[in-house]
């Protein structure tokens, strides 16, 4: 199809129907305010998008067909416009034809010729004809006109064939409002597709009494690894046909409604355009224009009549209000064509593939070698003595109950992705007793065995485009792991046995705040921001290094990290047990229906494992630290901080501390990217002198302001960049949620506020009790955000004061809720069992100081 009028920055949206669109660059006619190719293709029909390239002289957009048991087609809509070259523009068809196999090219070719019945042979006519004759091309046009002016009809619309053998049938439509008709191209072939919309309806009763009556349950027989594999495979195998069995698969109408009315409005419209392109009666064309108007106004009430009890029927009890966020703020993108190492990946299966194959070299150790240390690690290591599997209980680890595993499956949140066995939460929140027992004593052998299942190490790999980035490469998308269902319960078993060890030990650095207990982003940054403000009470600048380390879950040594267990004196079995969880771990990636092949992961820590985010820590739990500089740590997001009055001591303290650190990195072979290590030299005046930092001989020049923790630290720490960032993020998230909250949406006001308050407010309010001391003049700018979406959502007039609405829908005002928020803050802070936060040091807040505190006053 053509897009006439529709700008580059407007989408459209019909159910069930991908949309590929190709909009118009007006560097040839400066006048064009819109328009552009879009072709509309069922979901249910494979298929993948063909990327446009450069044209001249035409606009199209192409994809291909791939249906089973048929050759692939390449389908393209084409506009020529009329003020290209009437000539060269078969440069264009020429590339288009070599896209793909069996190509169609439909559109508006702005040709005219008598061969396909035209009243006049233009030269663009001509033209397309010979070219047609040359490469062996079939020009198909209906019999009757597809274009009406006042005073004319001709045929423009045309198809292109090549290497068609298919019987066909090409017909001009009397139906829309428009100059041209539509065309309507049939092939006569057969192929079946699945339904557009299927659902599934399961009866959790039937699925229970499945598992109760078919599944006989008795103790497993388990005398080595081999048979805890067989009874996983056992107990999957029983909830997935107990599911199959209670499952009814729905199919849902595709068709969308439209009113009776409006649908006989259509025909009488569609009969009355082509008694007009037959008559030409003034008086016929006048009515088909009235007629248009009436559908139009129609449309447009059933349209608002539908939002308005879409929206009246939201509430956040029954979650369709959270439901319809969420939706409105995370908007799917198709992957686009990624850049292989050899072709481009067009198909689904085909860019699944060539996302595997960058994560595969992703997951892979870094080119770091120090002999020692590896030398150290294989000794250690090899001379690991595991212990006797058939008594586990000697080793203290305890035989986990039932009643314990229930307690995990309540907590499961049953709209979690389920992984590759297709396992969702609501199945085992459906369990009954016997397979409780029959879980229980599969975990129960996993620690006496200290074996973990190879069926539970495949992750399930959804990329996901990172921000900003430019999604033809595959390296570009993050990796969002599915787990199973049944490795995550085991997982907590094992984490509680990790951290029993961890903290009854006290081996976790307390510099760690990354998944502690009572530990958030703000405690480590209130951490950074004491120890710069305190050094401007004193006088002093501080220097602080923002390290960027690179793939640092994914590019973990995991040989180096048994050696570290086992120097930690965990129990041997514990040791045995996770270095069974980490061994032969693999991926495989999902793009819609497709899968590639599964991928061996040869370094890294699962991402989406419960355990993974404790196993970081203790890999990076011996770095080094001194007296002279201030660690930071949250999970990977690492900062080094000196301070002086003297520049030269703090650069001298952070480049020996940075030295010290390169060598540590080396060793457990850690990559640093230099390239987006930040450094930022806090002062309260101007500094024309700055001392020099080095990582690797690479002087890091010096910012104005650095990002740590989701928190803008700029180098005097007025807090200015940080609200302007505030500022943006609060604006571009009001915008999606725009039709729920504007003044006109027919929502109710309280799940207005609602969405305000649990949504919006806390993007405004993240971290305050570390900025919220910021000058007054600062904050008012948020205050003024609040203000004017509070006055949106309770429709208010220009002489209604904020005071007053606040009041009035019992809402605090910014002030107060980030005043609140800190005190709550600084009062836990206290009950905090961590040397790190402890240190920090104790005052009274003073109204002249930057320090954070001062919000309390």
């Amino acid at each position: 199809m053509e897009l006439a009028r529709l700008r580059p920055e407007f989408n459209f949206n019909i159910p069930n129907y991908d949309i590929y669109k190709t909009d118009r660059i007006p560097q040839n006619n400066p006048h064009a305010l819109g328009g552009g190719t879009a072709v509309l293709i069922k979901k249910s029909i494979p298929h993948y998008y063909i990327p446009t390239p450069k044209f001249h002289f035409v606009e199209a957009t192409t994809i291909s067909l791939n249906l089973v048991n048929q050759d692939p087609f390449t389908i393209t809509s084409i506009y020529i416009p009329p003020y290209t070259d009437l000539t060269l523009f078969t440069i264009d068809l020429e590339t288009l034809i070599q896209l793909g196999p069996n190509p169609i090219i439909c559109g508006d070719f702005s040709a005219q010729h008598q061969i396909w019945g035209s009243p006049i042979n233009t030269t663009r006519g001509k033209e397309l004809v010979r070219f047609a004759q040359a490469v062996g091309i079939e020009i198909l046009a209906p019999a009757s006109p597809t274009r009406f002016g006042y005073n004319s009809a001709t045929i423009l619309d045309l198809a292109l064939i090549k290497d068609f053998i298919l019987p066909y049938e090409i017909t001009s439509l009397s139906e829309l409002y428009s100059d041209h008709n539509p065309i309507k191209l049939t092939f006569k072939l057969k192929f079946s597709t699945p339904h557009d919309k299927i659902t599934s309806n399961t009866d959790w009763g039937k699925f229970q009494n499945y598992l109760r009556n078919q599944v006989e349950y008795k103790p497993y027989r388990i005398s080595n690894e081999m048979d805890i594999e067989e009874a996983v495979r056992n107990f999957e195998k029983n909830l997935q046909e107990a599911h199959r069995f209670a499952t009814k698969i729905v199919k849902k109408s595709t068709s969308t409604y439209i009113h009776p009315n409006i649908k006989n409005l259509i025909k009488t419209r569609n009969k009355t355009k082509k008694d007009w392109q037959t008559l030409r009666n003034p008086s016929i064309k006048t009515e088909l224009n009235r007629i248009e108007k009436l559908i139009k106004k129609l449309e447009k009430e059933s349209r608002q009549k539908d939002k308005t009890e879409e929206l009246e029927i939201l509430n956040p009890e029954n979650g369709t209000l959270w439901t319809k966020a969420k939706i409105m703020r995370r908007k799917a993108q198709k992957i686009p064509a990624l850049k292989g190492e050899f072709k481009l990946a067009l198909s689904d299966p085909d860019k699944a593939e060539t996302i595997a194959v960058s994560l595969e070299k992703q997951f892979s150790l870094n080119n770091l070698s120090h002999s020692e240390t590896e030398e150290e690690v294989n000794e250690s290591t090899n001379n690991f003595s595991p212990p006797i599997n058939n008594n586990y209980q000697n080793d203290n680890i305890n035989s986990i109950q039932p009643s314990e595993v229930i307690k995990i499956i309540k907590k499961l949140n049953i709209k979690k992705a389920c992984g590759r066995d297709g396992i969702t939460n609501k199945m085992i929140k459906n369990i009954p007793c016997t397979m409780v027992f029959a879980l229980t004593e599969i975990i129960n052998n996993i620690f006496n065995f200290n074996y973990f299942p190879n069926a539970w190490k495949t992750a399930v790999v959804v990329p996901i485009l990172k921000p900003g980035k430019d999604p033809t490469t595959p390296e570009n998308y993050r990796p969002i792991s599915l787990l199973s269902t049944l490795s995550k319960i085991t997982e907590n078993f094992i984490l509680d046995k990790l951290n029993e060890h961890l903290i009854g030990n006290k081996i976790l650095c307390p510099e760690q705040f990354g998944f502690r207990k009572s530990l958030t982003t703000n405690h480590q940054l209130l951490r950074v921001v004491e120890y710069i403000t305190s050094g401007f009470d004193r006088g002093e600048c501080t220097a602080a290094v923002f390290l960027d380390i690179q793939k640092a879950f994914d590019r973990v040594w995991k040989q180096g990290l048994i050696h570290k267990l086992i120097m930690y004196k965990t129990p041997p079995n514990l040791v045995q047990l996770l270095n069974s969880y980490l061994d032969d771990r693999k991926c495989v990636v999902r793009i819609g229906n497709s899968s590639s092949e599964s991928k061996t992961m040869n370094a890294g820590i699962p991402q989406g494992g419960k355990i993974s985010p404790v196993l970081y820590s203790i890999y990076v739990n011996d770095i080094p630290t001194t007296h002279k500089t201030l660690l930071g740590m949250y999970a990977d997001d690492t900062t080094i901080l000196a301070r002086n009055k003297n520049p030269k001591y703090t650069a001298a303290a952070i480049n020996q501390y940075l030295e010290k650190l390169d060598d540590w990195f080396v060793k457990w072979k850690i990559a640093l990217n230099v390239s987006k290590t930040e450094a930022v030299y806090f002062a309260k005046g101007e500094k024309k002198h700055k001392p020099v930092i080095k990582i690797k001989n690479k002087i890091i020049p010096w910012s104005q302001q650095a990002k740590y923790l989701g928190i803008i630290l700029d180098n005097k720490l007025t807090w200015q960049s940080h609200i302007s960032s505030i500022k943006t993020k609060f604006r571009n998230a009001t915008r999606k949620l725009y039709p729920l909250i504007a003044r006109d949406s027919d929502m109710k006001r309280k799940y207005k506020i609602l969405i305000y308050t649990a949504i919006l407010r806390p993007i405004i309010t993240y971290g305050c009790p570390i900025w919220g001391s910021a000058a007054k003049s600062n904050i008012n700018k948020l205050e003024v955000l609040e203000n004017n979406i509070i006055r949106q959502i309770c429709k208010a007039g220009w002489y209604m004061r904020n005071e007053d609405i606040r009041k009035t829908i019992k809402l605090r005002s910014l002030k107060d809720f980030i005043k609140k928020i800190s005190v709550n803050f600084y009062n836990n802070i206290e009950n905090i069992d961590n040397v790190a936060i402890q240190q920090i040091d104790k005052y009274t807040p003073n109204i002249k100081s930057k320090r954070p505190r001062k919000i309390l006053l």
